[in-house]
């Protein structure tokens, strides 16, 4: 039994993204990876929700189908976009589920609800019927992927939905095998704070948990500084806002943005006199990230556009190097600044998503597992200089119990590799007394 994310097609049913535009319009076929499910014997359930237009990182709403909440916590939100594919795996009511992922929207929903996810290397998995907002956008492109409540299930999704089996339906997906994992123990790098924002301080608990438990498990741990964290945010948000937010706004079709993308709209859609006048005045204020974003935001000219596509390229080089002077396999990780955020709160911390969106810009494959659960004494952040810290601290104080997971990436087409670090970890956080344990009855 097998979900698939709203977004992506089956045949006979809308992918509407959440937006009233798009309700009515039955797709004609199935995607490719969902015809290679059928073929394989799994059996689609059904559809699972996703934010309007699929660009909320943490809640998971939309005019059509409403507001998903988190098993964990009724009024928390499950995280975001496959945020209704990930409740319906830690409730139970699916086994394993079909998400995309293009700033973590498989792997934050995942550590968010206490499951497992794994964004795969660009076209690992055709995306041939997966409908995201901006289609042509291949600065940062989406990616299908599995989710699952064990490694086991995600590695049964890797091996039926093999390459050379989509291969043949997509010529964007090589007939290659998958690289072969390393024949000795795996050297992680472990990034507790990469110096963007500090994570909650059960994130960091979580991160060196997982760390030490990887160490028993026979691989060795090293410091990793990741290079370029910073450049690679502005980035990211620099080219998907590169249309001026045209393709958003047609795709809306007059329809009034969800809350938690309200703001950001806002500011996307700000002429860019007015966006460097408010980002100069907040600088006055002690703000330091908000101004930054909002020098990245707004349309840009072709020549613009391909700069920035160079210059990604070039830090998808330089990360390479980066991992080759450590000589490190793979890096391990947050994956959201903090734990699930309550809905209503997540409007203003988008920022929350740098640890996952770097790989996304970067084109690696990576997982998430549940470690553990937040604590009572670990919902004080002490720093809060900032409307992002700020933010963090509220979201924080509304965190005690729910899951804390770490991510996993990978070099590209890595995914065994990743998914044997995922098992090794797995098998020795599973039973931890605060081990998130899904499936969870939400009543």
């Amino acid at each position: 039994p097998v979900t698939i994310k709203e977004s992506v097609d089956v045949a006979g049913i809308p992918s509407t993204l959440g937006l009233s535009s798009r309700r009515g319009q039955p797709a004609a076929r199935d995607a490719v990876v969902v015809r290679r499910l059928r073929e394989e014997g799994a059996l689609v359930l059904g559809k699972t929700n996703v934010p309007q237009t699929l660009l909320a990182p943490l809640e998971t709403t939309n005019p059509l189908f409403g507001t998903t909440h988190n098993p964990w916590s009724h009024g928390h939100g499950p995280g975001g976009s496959s945020g209704g594919a990930a409740a319906a795996l830690a409730c139970g009511t699916s086994v394993v589920g079909v998400g995309t992922d293009i700033g973590g929207s498989i792997r934050t929903p995942a550590a968010m609800t206490g499951v497992l996810g794994l964004k795969p290397t660009n076209d690992r998995w055709s995306n041939v019927g997966s409908r995201g907002l901006l289609p042509g956008q291949e600065l940062i492109r989406s990616q299908i992927g599995p989710m699952a409540r064990s490694v086991r299930d995600l590695e049964l999704l890797m091996d039926v939905l093999s390459a050379r089996s989509m291969s043949p339906l997509d010529p964007r997906v090589p007939p290659l095998d998958d690289a072969p994992v390393p024949d000795r123990p795996l050297v992680v790098g472990v990034v507790e704070d990469d110096g963007f924002l500090t994570p909650a301080t059960s994130v960091r608990r979580a991160v060196r948990e997982a760390a030490d438990a990887l160490e028993r498990a026979g691989c060795r741990t090293l410091r990793f500084s990741p290079p370029n964290v910073e450049e690679s945010v502005w980035l990211y948000f620099g080219g998907v806002s590169s249309d001026g937010l045209a393709t958003l706004d047609a795709a809306l079709d007059g329809e009034t943005l969800i809350e938690p993308l309200r703001l950001l709209g806002r500011l996307g859609r700000l002429p860019a006199a007015a966006r460097r006048g408010l980002a100069r005045g907040l600088r006055l204020t002690g703000e330091t990230r908000v101004p930054k974003l909002l020098e990245a935001l707004g349309e840009k000219s072709v020549k613009t556009y391909w700069e920035l596509v160079a210059r990604r390229t070039e830090l998808k080089r330089e990360a390479l190097e980066a991992w080759d002077r450590a000589g490190v396999d793979l890096v391990l990780g947050p994956v959201f600044a903090t734990p699930a955020c309550p809905i209503g709160m997540s409007a203003d911390f988008t920022l929350g998503f740098s640890y996952v969106c770097r790989y996304n810009l970067l084109d690696r494959p990576a997982g998430v597992v549940p470690v553990s659960r937040v604590r009572t004494d670990e919902l004080v952040r002490s720093n809060t200089r900032d409307r992002v810290e700020k933010r963090a601290a509220a979201i924080e104080e509304e965190s005690a119990g729910l899951p804390l997971a770490v991510q996993l990436a990978g070099r590209p087409f890595g995914e065994r590799t990743v998914l044997r670090a995922m098992a090794l970890l797995e098998a020795e956080v599973r039973e931890g007394e605060s081990f998130p344990a899904t499936p969870i009855d939400p009543r």
